[in-house]
């Protein structure tokens, strides 16, 4: 009996030992800091959390939440009580720094201008400054 469950020990360890090892792909790193993508802008703040409170909702207006998904400070209208900050909200998938008018991969990206500004596909149009809200697309 003893015999037995040596036997099966030793068989169930050399299973996991051979086992490839599983790891949590963080998308693509650069410059060797977790939670940094290669689709990052400059102005990032890596300290977000969605629907907390942000002030920089003109331009450099992204961020990485803590599971790394991306978001974008703005204004809620009618908020009440009355804040005078905007809040962290997700964001389309982030593209990195684009020209305005430049060609897009699909209307449910953003990017940011070289100047900041965020930006949002508009298919034909290509990279618009301004943002998606309730009443469609507001111009930046």
């Amino acid at each position: 009996m003893i015999r037995e469950m040596l036997v099966a020990t030793a068989i169930g360890a050399a299973g996991v030992g051979l086992a490839p090892a599983a790891t949590a792909d963080p998308g693509p790193i650069y410059f060797d800091k977790p939670g940094h993508y290669a689709s990052d802008v400059p102005g990032m703040n890596y300290d977000a959390h969605l629907t907390g409170p942000c002030t920089n909702m003109d331009r450099f207006t992204f961020g990485r939440g803590p599971g790394g998904e991306a978001l974008q400070c703005r204004w809620i209208p009618n908020q009440w009580p009355p804040v005078n900050t905007g809040f962290w909200q997700a964001s389309y998938a982030l593209y990195g720094v684009q020209g305005i008018g430049a060609p897009c991969p699909n209307p449910q990206s953003a990017a940011q201008a070289p100047d900041g500004r965020p930006l949002v596909c508009l298919g034909d149009r290509g990279w618009q400054a301004g943002i998606f809200n309730h009443e469609g697309f507001t111009p930046n």
